[in-house]
């Protein structure tokens, strides 16, 4: 018997989904956040850098042209303000106030402050783009990258998760975030979260302000003595701190975010979670759990377990080693559509339509040379993690889909 796999692909979109256990897809626009530590202690992301061809080459995958983008940046830098304190603390050390309060910075990149990147699908393959240079990988390594001196002179509190929360408010940063686009978010940074409930934490009159106060509130470990020197594990966010912001607070705000929460994705270039180590110094100081090209940094366990909620790329912060490559593969699976159950050798036999106006044209596929709009299959483990790996896509070229329509491909397995 012939098994038979029916998709169907929303209008202006290469997304086909079977129709037994996927939903319907369309094309989706796609923003992009940076949470980017700026504090003294960051590390070097030169190495990501020069990834940013990968990463638009990602993007561009499913139908050969980058989705309609924008990109933000957003500090790590909160000065000394809490979430459930009415005015900041005192300054200490290089946080002052309400830092960059979680609004978009540019850093060397050729916007307006408070701005963000648009690169947009215009007619004809043409790009709308808010950028003299025209050149999408140079803006965005001016703004994940910047030169030293322009972003290493903020707080040594980092707090990424509730910089990305104040980001998203669409009152601190107006027209950043479109409702039906998807939402990548990616932190950048060499220490763990320490998302400040009450800035009494940070009271230098407690002690020196060492950032082990955060790991003491933010995180558990076994054995339960953050203070005892010597390798920990099992270590997770620790829940109920009077100091620090739960991360299920966070994982409950991003779910909620979007209709479909799966329309998050969350990845974070940081410290791996493999080695947590307390050392005695005098004074408690965790170890770094790697040392690299892009410096050495701390066990990302907060953020590392915000990323596993949104099915994101915790990418090793010192090595850097296929960072772009780990952190589009949850991006570009949802502007996939894949069959969970189809082999590899039966990729080629399937029957693709285009119903548009009550009119149906079947499309060639792209192998026999055939002009867009036309079909591939394509094996990406990533992507289609389910079966042989096998999804299709439809590549557009300069075309436009027209209005209303919708594909449906029809594939047979022998």
């Amino acid at each position: 018997m012939r098994a038979l796999w029916i998709l169907v692909l929303a209008s202006c979109t290469h997304d086909l989904v079977t129709f037994d256990q996927l939903e319907v897809r369309t094309t989706r626009d796609l923003d992009i956040l940076y949470v980017f530590d700026s504090s003294s202690d960051r590390g070097s992301y030169d190495k990501m850098a020069s990834q940013l061809g990968v990463l638009q080459t990602r993007l561009a995958d499913g139908d050969g042209r980058l989705p309609s983008l924008h990109v933000g940046v957003v500090t790590t830098d909160l000065g000394t303000s809490a979430r459930l304190d009415a005015f900041p603390g005192p300054p200490v050390g290089h946080c002052a106030g309400d830092g960059d309060a979680g609004k978009l910075v540019t850093f060397q990149a050729g916007l307006p402050d408070g701005g963000f990147l648009e690169d947009l699908r215009g007619p004809g393959g043409t790009r709308i783009r808010n950028f003299g240079s025209g050149d999408l990988g140079l803006e965005l390594g001016l703004l994940t990258n910047p030169a030293p001196g322009i972003a290493s002179s903020g707080c040594e509190f980092e707090q990424p998760l509730e910089a990305m929360r104040r980001a998203l408010d669409p009152d601190t940063n107006p027209g950043f975030i479109r409702p039906g686009a998807l939402l990548s978010i990616v932190f950048l940074t060499t220490e763990d979260d320490c998302s400040l409930a009450r800035g009494a934490l940070i009271d230098p009159s407690l002690g020196p302000p060492l950032s082990f106060r955060c790991t003491e509130q933010g995180v558990i470990c076994d054995p339960d003595d953050p203070r005892r020197p010597g390798m920990h594990t099992n270590c997770r966010p620790r829940e109920g701190s009077p100091f620090l912001v739960d991360v299920s607070e966070y994982r409950s705000f991003l779910e909620k975010f979007k209709p479909d929460p799966r329309d998050v994705t969350v990845s974070a270039v940081a410290g791996p979670r493999s080695s947590f180590e307390v050392q005695d110094l005098g004074i408690p100081v965790l170890a770094p759990s790697c040392q690299g090209p892009g410096g050495s940094a701390t066990p990302a366990v907060r953020i590392g377990a915000l990323v596993d909620s949104f099915g994101g790329a915790l990418v090793d912060g010192c090595a850097q080693d296929d960072a772009y490559q780990q952190i589009t593969a949850p991006i570009v699976s949802q502007q996939r559509s894949c069959f969970p159950n189809l082999r590899q050798s039966d990729g080629d036999n399937c029957t693709v339509t285009e119903v548009a106006g009550g009119a149906t044209t079947e499309l060639a596929r792209c192998a026999d040379g055939a002009p867009a709009p036309c079909w591939s299959t394509y094996i990406d483990a990533a992507a289609c993690p389910g079966g042989d790996h096998v999804g299709i896509a439809v590549k557009r070229g300069t075309t436009i889909a027209p209005a209303g329509s919708r594909i449906q491909a029809t594939c047979f397995a022998r």
